[in-house]
């Protein structure tokens, strides 16, 4: 979710252009003649000349000297013989002892970045020593400009080096390979002056350069001829390949610094792509279910013709002739198989019958006690609200407290602190167009016509640029401390330079205006399009000598890379025709939130600003780090009108549709009387069903805020429509019961509601109970999301039922004596609205509802076989079209999806998308120590360090090694680049190199004598820590060097001018350790360090695919490198704790609908009376209507995250309510054919269904078509419309056609009554169906 690229961790400037002074340079010509002499002990320059008058703050010209080299002083010797050991092994040179000086402090300055490699280093000092000092300086070296000096002597201003074509190409071969570690980047780039390097550009660069005093040319072609004798160039011979050794006792270079190495780990075998199942050239598996499908299809079309032929010699009428065809399907085995079941087995329906009759005789003797042991009940749940807390962070939302990610997160922001806030500004031009301009600059041969885009037109180009001066000028209160950028921002190295680490374009003007509007007269004029031309090359350069010397580093001192500061160019490859320009602020992150407060109001200030900035000329996404929880909260809140405009309409709809009119004549079956519908109308019960709905949810809240639980969005948004769905179902069921119901002579209304409970609570037990205990079993999940809303779901729907069977069940008793009294609805006191009286046994008139199912819908549907085979075969075929959609589901989230539709941060993710060039940061992180916190892998110990590092000598399969090579095929590991090695910059920090060592102590004054000398402290007195080579053999430090200096290396901010490989920068929080310091402060006795990391990117990830993959495939690695290494290693990246749960998001998908359904069956198959096909075709038409769910999904687009688990969760409970009363009503019925008993349950149930779920539910959803929030839209209108609509068509119309081919066997069991007399339970065969 947030992607702060670049330096944030790693910002070290790494080590710029040191080689100053006598660098060669490319450029390929030749000399037709040569006046001076060419033969082998013969020098052309020696001594230092005048200042230089081409580069004034480069040194000086050299002197011309053309006699024979001289004798080698003791002075010259000493100087050079750590960097020029083949020059000292003879008795001539051709450089004097100031020359050897300023030679090697500059290869000293150097030395950091190729010393990883023993080779590359070798040839790259031996082609110094050469160049400046060797005898026979004259055969491969022409001076072609000397000019007299004021002293007397001539200087030397221009010369060519020759060297075979071979020498280049090999030269450069051993060393473009050699990495930066705390760079993220190839040595080359630095010494090349470009990331377009090849090996004529790079001994260009080298010799001139701003730092060069003289230009020097380096050619390939053949060497001048001369009279005085014949010069031969450098030949490829006289170096060595980097994959050989610079010596027998010296090591190879590693494999990331030498690619060619032929003894490297071989590149990783890469998966083939999984080729797509196909089958004649379709998707195979569809291919397959619809061959099943035809198959199916055929042969039950050949039994129904076949049965349909013998059917006619025996039946004439046609609708006999289809019922007969059912009845031809034999009742005996299945009658047989029941029987057997049921053996042994004690009704589960007369239980229920004496419990239920039971507790309702209780409860209607006893109202009180009943309603106040409910209250008090429900007063210590709700109580529970008082701790009731609310959360909207991310999080807490998606990522589970004790995944794998979580628990990695809060292990890395312990031992490293959190990660940085980010705050990211991408500004485009789109209306601007591209331009091109001809570009001059020291790093190209000829002029060069280039493309920009339109960011960078002056105009443009300077607003962005005040847009981001605006931004840093931003203030902000917090009590009464004002707030600026600088108090909150990353500074990589504070207190030295007191710089945020801002990574913009304007960067490499140092966030000038003036620098922008510059021109350098001196060299073509060039302009800040010349200047960018340098940088977007060379980001490290410390002088463009085309650009009035104007560094292209950051004022961090860091560098401002390409890929983080420009955006939109990969498809053009150039990023000087980039779309966007991006300005990132990293401010400091802390885990104690109450640290953040400074920041956050910070943040907010920013927020608004950027809110009411504008211009014409710029399209603009911006955010801060608390943006998405921001907006997030603001989306709760935002859709409270819509959501709250449902649950009124279904709240409403409910109060009205429970009453029911009577007839204003005995004559007008029909007719209904407005009066008497006050009387008839059920409103205060219709709102104390949804009262209670309103009260379970808030025991259940009240229940889990006692346990600690966070409520979230949506539990808040979905509970009370769940429950609504299963409660509202069965309060119509048990009211319209009795609407419907004829009371019996001489009974009471007590007893009339205590008999029709009886038989009516067992459903509404099924239900309740099937969809609860379903619930529950859906807690098993993992995931915060799916696991809280099935613990509320599982226990509101519970208590709402425990609701419903004790205080509405009261309510309905007082509700009739005060219909029977002719007292009207919710006005009670008001009496006699009607002359209709309804006596005792009058049969009220059927809803228009009723008659609907029960007259048209039931013959249409069920009279013919000929249109129940096609239902069957309507739905057997999206079945199995579904089942073969599945496969092709996408599973993640699209982040702008969870924001609402005016959301600022919504375009941010679009440009991110569009615009990124760079992924996010990733660590991989290697604990030193065992759980217990003794040590597991000494760094101290070669062995050690092998495991880790990533310079010569090094394991081939160590972690900076696994690292490097997957990076090298990042289009499959999703790795960037070569990983950061805090452990490599470290040898290069201890390197002895005399006075220009980068590790130091003070010999003066006396009160810091032996302490720390940092390298900011350039002129100091001060002496290297490791005094020769030969203390540092293999450039390693020993047991007592590594555990010594290291706190210091953590100490050092890196310099340009002298030392760039302090660790304070870069590594400065990479590092958990401790370390016991000498009594006077002059290093450590011992240093532990318990864990680190080594950083690098992940490739950009533009979608949620690509954020799964890059996080399966770093969960990968590391898994391999953990075979390799001593210790335990895991991957962290700011977005892996959202995205870990869609690794194994099918199998949660799988085992969470199975289990709920394994539940419904097991509830079903109890409460049905052990009845087995009876729960089988229950969960079997659930399941139907769940497969049928993704297939519709997959049709809308809709992706498989939490938010639709918890729906399809939610559809499985939901279909219990479609079909659950339908089956039992079936399995209850005693007509003798399946047809008729299809008939009879559809008639008896199907209206209360219809009109208690499906007319309730599609109220309601409607109003959320116009919700604001995308998810709304998505996940809760389309998907709610399809579950109510899908368990509609295969509640109503499937199940009663199934049961007719398949149900289960006729309940033959004699009636039985009760122990009560009064309350019969014998159905009347007259009496109107139930529902």
């Amino acid at each position: 979710h947030y992607f702060i690229q670049s330096n944030l961790r790693m910002s070290q400037p790494p080590l710029l252009l040191w080689l100053l002074l006598v660098l060669c340079s490319v450029v390929s010509g030749q000399q037709e003649t040569s006046p001076h002499i060419h033969r082998p002990g013969y020098c052309m320059m020696m001594g230092n000349g005048d200042t230089s008058t081409y580069h004034p703050n480069a040194g000086n010209f050299a002197q011309f000297y053309n006699g024979e080299a001289k004798d080698i002083d003791m002075v010259t010797a000493a100087i050079l013989k750590d960097y020029c050991p083949d020059i000292v092994s003879g008795a001539k040179v051709c450089c004097d002892w100031a020359q050897a000086q300023a030679l090697t402090t500059s290869l000293s300055q150097t030395k950091g970045l190729l010393s990883k490699c023993d080779v590359s280093w070798k040839n790259f000092a031996g082609h110094f020593c050469k160049f400046t000092c060797h005898p026979d300086q004259s055969l491969f070296l022409n001076a072609t400009k000397v000019s007299n000096s004021t002293s007397g002597y001539l200087n030397v201003e221009a010369v060519t080096m020759y060297q075979s074509q071979e020498y280049f190409e090999k030269f450069y071969d051993s060393i473009k390979d050699v990495s930066l570690p705390s760079a993220n980047m190839k040595a080359i780039v630095a010494l090349c002056g470009s990331a377009h390097c090849d090996a004529n550009k790079l001994f260009k660069f080298l010799g001139d350069n701003s730092l060069s005093p003289f230009p020097v040319l380096s050619s390939p072609d053949t060497p001048p001829t001369t009279d005085n004798g014949t010069m031969v160039p450098l030949e490829a011979a006289e170096l060595k390949n980097c994959w050989e050794k610079e010596s027998e006792d010296s090591w190879l270079c590693s494999c990331q610094d030498c690619i060619s190495n032929v003894t490297c780990a071989p590149a990783p075998i890469l998966p083939s792509p999984k080729a797509p199942f196909l089958l004649l050239g379709f998707d195979g598996v569809l291919v397959i279910l619809l061959s099943v499908y035809v198959a199916l299809f055929l042969l039950c079309l050949v039994h129904l013709s076949i049965n349909l032929h013998y059917s006619r010699r025996n039946v004439t009428d046609p609708l006999t002739r289809s019922a007969s065809i059912v009845s031809n399907i034999s009742d005996t085995k299945i009658e047989s198989l029941q029987g057997h079941v049921n053996k042994g087995c004690k009704r589960v329906d007369d239980v229920l019958l004496l419990t239920f009759t039971s507790w309702a005789r209780f409860a209607l003797n006893h109202p009180i006690i009943v309603i106040l042991c409910a209250l008090l009940f429900i007063g210590a749940c709700s109580g529970g609200m008082y701790f009731f807390v609310m959360t909207s962070a991310p999080i807490d939302l998606w990522s589970a407290p004790h995944s794998q990610t979580r628990i990695e997160r809060e292990k890395f922001d312990k031992n490293f602190g959190p990660f940085y806030r980010n705050t990211q500004i991408i500004v485009t031009a789109p209306r601007q167009p591209s331009f091109t301009y001809i570009v001059h600059s020291p790093d190209i041969d000829e002029p060069l016509n280039q493309t920009f885009s339109g960011v960078f037109n002056p105009d443009i180009f300077i607003k962005i640029f005040k847009l981001q001066a605006a931004v840093m000028d931003i203030t902000a209160k917090n009590g009464n401390k004002t707030i600026g950028v600088k108090d909150v921002c990353f500074m990589p190295l504070d207190p030295d330079v007191k710089e945020c680490a801002l990574i913009s374009p304007f960067q490499y003007f140092q966030n000038s205006e003036d620098n922008i509007k510059s021109v350098d007269k001196s060299y073509f004029n060039n302009t800040y399009l010349d200047h960018m031309f340098k940088c977007v090359g060379s980001p490290l350069s410390i002088a463009d000598g085309g650009f009035n010397s104007i560094p292209c580093i950051a004022t961090f001192l860091g560098p401002a890379y390409v890929n983080v500061a420009l955006g939109g160019y990969s498809d053009k490859g150039d990023p000087l025709e980039a779309d966007a320009i991006v300005i990132t602020v990293p401010l400091n992150n802390h885990v104690d939130e109450s640290l953040n407060k400074d920041a956050e109001a910070w943040e907010l200030e920013f927020i608004n600003y950027m809110k009411n900035f504008s211009d014409p000329d710029l399209e603009l996404a911006f955010q801060a780090e608390r943006s998405i929880q921001d907006e997030l909260e603001r989306e709760a809140f935002q859709d409270i009108f819509t959501v709250g405009l449902s649950y009124f309409l279904m709240f409403g709809y409910v109060a009205l549709m429970l009453g029911k009119v009577s007839c204003c004549s005995d004559n007008a079956a029909t007719c209904y009387c407005l009066k008497r519908w006050f009387v008839d109308a059920k409103i205060s019960l219709g709102l104390a069903g949804v009262l209670f709905v309103l009260l379970s949810v808030v025991c259940s809240l009240g229940i889990f805020s006692y346990a600690g639980y966070k409520s979230t969005v949506i539990i808040m948004e979905v509970i009370p429509f769940l429950v609504l769905a299963v409660g509202v179902d069965n309060i119509f069921i048990l009211v319209q019961a009795l609407q419907r119901d004829v009371r019996r002579k001489d009974e009471t209304s007590n007893e009339q509601i205590i008999r029709i409970f009886g038989k009516v609570a067992p459903s509404m037990l099924l239900s309740a109970s099937s969809e609860a205990i379903a619930f529950a079993c859906g807690s098993l999940s993992t995931q915060p999301a799916v696991h809280d809303f099935s613990l509320y779901a599982s226990t509101a729907v519970l208590i709402n039922f425990l609701l419903q069977v004790t205080v509405f069940l009261v309510l309905l008793a007082y509700d009739k004596r005060r219909e029977l009294s002719e007292r009207a609805d919710v006005l009670c006191c008001i009496t006699a609205l009607s002359e209709v009286h309804i006596s005792n046994g009058e049969v009220r008139p059927s809803s228009p509802l009723y008659l609907l199912v029960s007259k048209v819908w039931v013959p249409a549907l069920l009279n013919s076989i000929v249109v129940r085979f096609l239902v069957m075969s309507f739905f057997g075929l999206t079945f199995f079209l579904s089942i073969a959609a599945i496969p092709h589901m996408e599973i993640g989230l699209d982040q702008q999806l969870a924001l609402p539709q005016d959301s600022y941060v919504g375009p941010y993710f679009e440009y991110l998308s569009k615009y990124l060039e760079v992924g996010a940061p990733v660590y991989f992180v290697v604990e030193h120590d065992y759980s217990n916190g003794t040590q597991r892998l000494n760094t101290s110990s070669l062995e050690g360090q092998n495991q880790l590092c990533g310079s010569s000598g090094c394991n081939i399969d160590s972690v900076v090694a696994m690292i490097n090579i997957y990076s090298n095929v990042s289009f499959y590991s999703r790795i960037a680049q070569p990983p950061n090695s805090w452990i490599d910059d470290y040898y290069d920090w201890l390197e002895p190199s005399g006075d220009s060592s980068c590790c130091r102590y003070y010999n003066s004054p006396e009160a810091d004598q032996g302490k720390f000398c940092p390298s900011s402290d350039f002129g100091g007195d001060c002496s290297a820590c490791v005094e020769s080579p030969e203390d540092y053999p293999h450039h390693r430090p020993n047991a007592e060097q590594f555990e010594r200096y290291f706190q210091w290396y953590l100490q050092d901010n890196p310099t340009l001018d002298f030392c760039t490989k302090g660790g304070h920068a870069a590594y400065g929080n990479a590092i958990n350790y401790t370390s016991t310091t000498t009594q006077n402060n002059v290093g450590a006795t011992s240093t532990n360090i318990h864990a680190s990391y080594f950083m690098t990117y992940h490739t950009t990830c533009r979608n949620s695919s690509d954020f799964i993959m890059a996080y399966k495939r770093a969960r990968n690695l590391t898994e391999m490198i953990k075979t390799e290494v001593n210790a335990n290693v895991y991957p962290y990246s700011v977005f892996y704790v959202y995205y870990e749960m869609y690794v194994t998001m099918v199998n949660q998908v799988a085992i969470n609908l199975g289990v709920c359904i394994a539940a419904v069956f097991v509830v079903s198959f109890v409460l049905l009376n052990f009845n087995f096909m009876s729960s089988i075709i229950t969960t079997s038409t659930i399941t139907m209507i769940t497969v049928n769910m993704f297939g519709l999904m997959y049709l809308l687009d809709i992706k498989i995250n939490p938010v639709s688990l918890v729906n399809l969760v939610m559809s499985v409970g939901i279909s219990v309510e479609f079909c659950a009363h339908i089956t039992r009503s079936f399995s209850q019925s005693r007509k003798p054919r399946r047809v008729d008993r299809a008939k009879e349950a559809l008639s008896k149930t199907g209206s209360s269904v219809l009109s208690g779920i499906f007319m309730t539910k599609l109220i309601g959803i409607s109003v959320l078509a116009f919700a604001k929030s995308q998810i709304f839209q998505i996940y809760y209108f389309k998907m709610y419309i399809c579950i109510v609509a899908l368990g509609m068509l295969h509640g109503l119309v499937f199940l009663p056609v199934f049961l007719t081919f398949f149900g289960p066997a006729r309940n033959t069991k004699p009636r039985t009554t009760t122990g009560y007399n009064r309350i019969d339970v014998a159905d009347s065969e007259n009496a109107p169906l139930l529902g």
